[in-house]
């Protein structure tokens, strides 16, 4: 090997021998779905279930914007204002909040008689390094009569010159409509915007 090429060699060598090498990022095993009903009853209580027809009941990201992962989880319940009190949960109706009736404990009884709509999105605000697992979250909310048959995470601008804010996608696939529901944290509430 001639001179040049033994220094391009030892060069390239002590280069990546320096480099750091990043770690290769491990996924979160999966919860199932007896992780997810356990998760609910320990922090919303045994009046709630997972119903079993949808494919995702659960996503994740970071909706209030603090830092720290937050989820939201698809379950049922025929009356989710009775343990709000013990369980130190926030009941919310951003749908019915966008037309103007914003009271959850008036409003929680419109979507119950249709079997097809009753269902509810529980969101848990994560704290720490645990996030939404820690079992003492920062916030927990259960957003009432929001219409939709799937869920997912996407990004929405709120506001001009702001960055882009985690929202729930809620899609409504008989009707082709999609709404976004988004936490607003200047006035401290969810809300829900046709899109």
């Amino acid at each position: 090997m001639s001179t040049m090429g033994q220094v391009v060699f030892w060069a390239i060598f002590l280069c990546t021998a320096q480099s750091p090498v990043k770690p290769t990022p491990v996924a979160a095993a999966p919860l199932k779905m007896d992780n997810v009903s356990g998760l609910v009853k320990d922090q919303f209580g045994p009046s709630f279930s997972i119903p079993t027809k949808f494919s995702k009941v659960l996503i994740s990201a970071d909706f209030d914007n603090d830092g720290v992962e937050d989820v939201a989880i698809i379950a049922d319940c025929r009356d989710p204002i009775t343990d709000s009190f013990d369980y130190k949960y926030t009941v919310a109706d951003p749908y019915y909040s966008y037309f103007g009736q914003s009271n959850p404990a008036e409003t929680a009884v419109y979507g119950r008689a249709d079997a097809g709509r009753n269902h509810d999105l529980l969101v848990i605000f994560g704290a720490g390094p645990d996030s939404w697992h820690n079992a003492t979250p920062k916030a927990k909310f259960v957003l009432i009569n929001v219409p939709f048959d799937e869920i997912n995470v996407g990004r929405m601008l709120v506001k001009k010159g702001k960055p882009p804010v985690w929202v729930i996608k809620a899609s409504e696939t008989n009707t082709m409509d999609e709404a976004a529901v988004f936490w607003d944290a200047k006035k401290k509430k969810w809300k829900w915007q046709p899109r």
